[in-house]
């Protein structure tokens, strides 16, 4: 499942904005993901990014803006016809349903043929590291596994785009770091276009190949991790990433825009 020679998408998120009531969750988001790019979003709980992220996937829709795959304008396509993978925060596994059964999901819902199927599940376990679970049921599986169950999931029938909410939130802490390497190897392996959101800012700088800082339903920056430590925009921006300037053993200068 490397994805060779398919053409990679781009995402463009453009002014988009999704109220609640009286509450504008999103307020004229714009955002550009590029083809293979790991794109994380991060930002406090409550700041929007999950609505933006359900916004792209097509569980919501927005009041204003478009969502743009590849030049072409998706509002109104359905979630089923986006081309896009989604993990949820929870992996959203079916319990009453094995490993191998939880990858093959989507594939049987869209009638694949079962020798095709076999084929793209297993690969997909290897890719994953799972190859030998095949018939544990999600609770017999760390959180990691779990994780990866539903990774190789969204990935099956072989989508464009890959979301994924807060990937780590149910990952234990004595594992964290070896899952976020593996989930970083694996996307980057798909090549797929990804987009994250997170409110840790541990796991937005060892993921992203850009990082995009949102607050009360804004992008406020967006720059690579480094860029992102040497020129905070502002002291909100500095106060979300400060736990990373003792990893990266940098002072962090606030710029004013």
């Amino acid at each position: 499942m490397d994805n060779k020679g398919k053409s990679m998408k781009e995402i463009r998120i453009e002014s988009v904005t999704k109220h609640y009531g009286t509450i504008k969750a999103l307020d004229h988001v714009n955002l550009g993901v590029n083809p293979a790019e790991f794109m994380v979003v991060m930002g406090p709980s409550g700041c929007g990014k999950t609505t933006l992220l359900l916004v792209v996937l097509g569980a919501l829709s927005p009041d204003e803006g478009h969502i743009i795959i590849n030049g072409k304008v998706i509002d109104d396509l359905p979630l089923e016809e986006r081309g896009i993978g989604y993990v949820p925060q929870d992996f959203g596994l079916f319990p009453h349903l094995n490993v191998y059964e939880n990858v093959a999901f989507g594939l049987k819902v869209r009638n694949q043929g079962e020798d095709e199927t076999h084929k793209i599940v297993n690969e997909l376990l290897v890719m994953v590291d799972l190859q030998g679970l095949e018939d544990r049921k999600p609770q017999e599986l760390s959180g990691g596994q779990k994780q990866r169950v539903a990774l190789a999931r969204a990935l099956a029938t072989n989508p464009s785009v890959l979301l994924l909410d807060e990937p780590l939130s149910n990952v234990d802490e004595a594992t964290k770091a070896e899952v976020r390497v593996n989930l970083k190897k694996i996307v980057k392996r798909t090549k797929i276009t990804t987009l994250c959101v997170t409110h840790n800012p541990e796991d937005a700088f060892n993921l992203g190949d850009r990082i995009a800082i949102m607050q009360s339903g804004k992008i406020i920056q967006c720059d690579s991790p480094i860029n992102l430590l040497k020129n905070p925009k502002n002291e909100g921006v500095k106060r979300l990433i400060a736990p990373m300037y003792t990893l990266y053993k940098l002072e962090g200068a606030y710029v004013q825009s």
